[in-house]
């Protein structure tokens, strides 16, 4: 069996840890496996599968539209073409070329940002705007749509992607629930650091105005006042937005209660997680988020907003949710009073069911069904 891998960029975020993690585990299952990403510096000797990086002919946006697919599909002859991320033209190119090519087609959306984003600017949630605002509805309904309807097996990582891919019409046999998995690091002992401040609050992620970290900042003035010794670590690499993010603690007067780390390997990720008393994840739009998977795999609670999948999280009992217009304070210290109770959680429940080595034999035995 052959298998291609696109990903819109590579390495980077959930979706980009996602396909390495698939990727490694076919390689050292022996099988041909080919990352096809975008072009960048990135030194890719490090890996054990090999990556095709292709340049871009024109951008639209996030739109990205890579020059050389079609030719590297034809020339590679995959048996099956895994790609990943809704919205993006490597996955609407692949779903229409798939019937000439010969090649079955796995997509994992990684949850529906830019629609949810749509969603959010109509309600008056999202202020921030975009001139290809007016192409979002054409683009779903004439082009996104039609690339989920076309594809051979959808992998919804939740009950939302799932609900999604059967409201316009796609067959449920054609759809598994897989969620993403936890990396193994993240059930190694982790070391405990010495970290300021009480209650210790943490959020992973790039820090970008989708992520929303500006929302757990303005929180910060209050939960001061209730807790004078509190310090939010934000750790993750700047996606535009840190310059603003600091601006506005220093207008808060809290630059001493908060501290930007920036990016830290998976490890280091375990230690700060383990060390902290709550982690706060206020994102727009995701898929399923595994950082609060990883957050729950180590008895961490979180607060997280409906955003994808997380809704569903919370339902599990992991952690605790807030809509988009909640006061966080509150919340924050609820949870911190209620820490004993996600302590206490049997975190083997992620273990085997989140865990990498549970999640990738789903996704390679959905490969061997089509094939």
């Amino acid at each position: 069996m052959k298998i291609g891998l696109l990903v819109q960029r590579f390495p980077g975020g959930g979706a980009e840890k996602y396909v390495e993690e698939i990727a490694a585990r076919l390689s050292k299952e022996k099988i041909d496996v080919t990352v096809i990403t975008s072009q960048n510096d990135h030194d890719d000797s490090k890996y054990d599968f090999k990556i095709i990086r292709l340049p871009s002919f024109f951008k639209i946006g996030e739109y990205n539209i890579w020059r050389g697919l079609e030719k590297i599909l034809r020339q590679e002859k995959f048996d099956v073409i895994h790609t990943n991320t809704y919205g993006y033209y490597h996955s609407d190119k692949a779903a229409r070329l798939k019937k000439k090519l010969g090649y079955k087609l796995v997509m994992t959306s990684h949850g529906f940002t830019g629609m949810d984003l749509h969603k959010l600017k109509k309600q008056k949630i999202i202020s921030q705007s975009s001139p290809f605002d007016f192409l979002r509805e054409i683009y779903d309904d004439k082009i996104g749509k039609k690339t989920l309807l076309l594809c051979d097996h959808l992998i919804a990582l939740s009950q939302y992607d799932y609900d999604f891919y059967k409201e316009i019409g796609v067959d449920e046999s054609k759809i598994s629930i897989i969620p993403p998995g936890v990396s193994d690091v993240f059930f190694e002992d982790a070391t405990k650091i010495d970290l300021k401040g009480d209650p210790i609050l943490l959020s992973v992620g790039q820090l970008s105005w989708i992520k929303n970290q500006k929302m757990m900042i303005n929180a910060m003035p209050e939960l001061i006042k209730q807790k004078p010794n509190a310090h939010l670590y934000l750790i993750g690499p700047d996606g535009g937005e840190q310059s603003n993010l600091k601006r506005l603690c220093h207008e808060l007067k809290i630059d001493n209660h908060v501290s930007f780390l920036g990016t830290k390997t998976p490890k280091e990720i375990r230690d700060y997680m383990k060390s902290s008393d709550l982690l706060l994840q206020t994102s727009y739009a995701e898929g399923l988020s595994t950082v609060l998977l990883e957050s729950a795999s180590l008895g961490l609670p979180f607060v997280t907003t409906p955003a994808g999948g997380n809704q569903h999280l919370c339902e599990l009992g992991f952690g605790s949710l807030i809509s988009f217009d909640d006061t966080l304070t509150q919340k924050t210290m609820q949870i911190i009073d209620e820490k004993d109770k996600f302590e206490s959680m049997n975190n083997r429940n992620v273990n085997s069911h989140y865990s990498w080595s549970i999640i990738f034999p789903k996704i390679f035995e959905s490969y061997k069904n089509l094939v």
